[in-house]
């Protein structure tokens, strides 16, 4: 098992110190899936409203630093484009 590391930025920086085990790289991205869903649901930043990008992005290292293997982004845009 690799530890991976989920970090977050909504309108604020939040890194992740501890990691999360997992069987994969699969299971990582199924697990950054599941846990943008969570932070979506219980409501995103106002930035996120006001046009800048929410991002989740992991890692192999604790607190934003190492290999990134992957960023998903989120936006919001009011109106029609």
């Amino acid at each position: 098992m690799q530890r991976y590391f989920f970090h977050l930025k909504d309108g604020h920086t939040a890194l992740d110190a501890e990691g999360t085990e997992l069987a994969d790289i699969n299971a990582a991205r199924q697990e950054a899936v599941r846990f943008s869903g969570e932070v979506l649901r219980e409501g995103p930043g106002d930035t996120l409203w006001k046009g800048e990008p929410w991002r989740l992005w992991v890692t192999d290292q604790a607190n934003g630093a190492g290999t990134t293997f992957f960023t998903l982004r989120f936006s919001a845009i009011e109106g029609a484009e």
